[in-house]
């Protein structure tokens, strides 16, 4: 099973982004007027008065996608990252925060943006656990964890911005930048942990 458990936190993440992404463009084809970062929230996807015919796809997108999510979180192998017991502690927080953001955001999912405002509190929620997960995988970086670099310095830079904007709550654009910094980050951290596989079972298993 500790062989296993990369693969799997992999595959969540993978599966998270994908479906997330899958259904953010298809709820996009049926948005009934121009959209971009300038003048729509992401959520407006998911507004049932806004996007009628499209709404569905986005709002299953928050529900799959933060499924997987809870998956890719549920099985991180913090064993991996190192010995050292702050960097195991400091796993554990990452996998407790991350299951919050997860089931923020199937939330967000299930009570749209029209559904004020609920939609709001999990949505904030969501971002502040997310964020908090983040954060703690570049703090398990500066304490030794055998994490890549890129992804240690990844983390930090999103959580710069993460701070920047929540400073400036009502500008749109930087919403979207903030969701391609979690993007980014369950990318980063799926494709590590599949590396990590190749090195421990033998070349033929792939």
């Amino acid at each position: 099973m500790r062989h296993v458990r990369p693969y799997l936190s992999s595959t969540f993440g993978f599966l998270a982004v994908g479906i997330y992404l899958v259904m953010a463009i298809a709820a996009w084809a049926y948005y009934p007027a121009a959209f971009g970062p300038r003048g729509n929230w992401l959520s407006d996807l998911g507004n049932n008065f806004l996007n009628p015919d499209g709404a569905l796809f986005y709002r299953l997108g928050g529900i799959l996608g933060g499924s997987g999510l809870a998956g890719f979180f549920l099985t991180l192998d913090g064993r991996r990252w190192g010995e050292r017991r702050i960097v195991r502690v400091l796993s554990v927080l990452v996998r407790t925060f991350g299951a919050i953001a997860s089931a923020s955001f199937i939330l967000t999912g299930v009570f749209s943006e029209d559904l004020m405002p609920m939609h709001s509190w999990f949505s904030i929620a969501n971002y502040a656990a997310f964020g908090t997960a983040i954060a703690l995988t570049g703090m398990a970086g500066l304490f030794g964890a055998e994490l890549p670099k890129p992804l240690t310095v990844l983390c930090f830079a999103a959580w710069g911005f993460d701070i920047v904007s929540s400073f400036n709550g009502q500008t749109r654009w930087l919403e979207w930048v903030v969701v391609g910094f979690l993007i980014a980050y369950v990318v980063g951290s799926s494709i590590a942990g599949s590396v990590s596989m190749r090195r421990i079972i033998p070349p033929r298993f792939w």
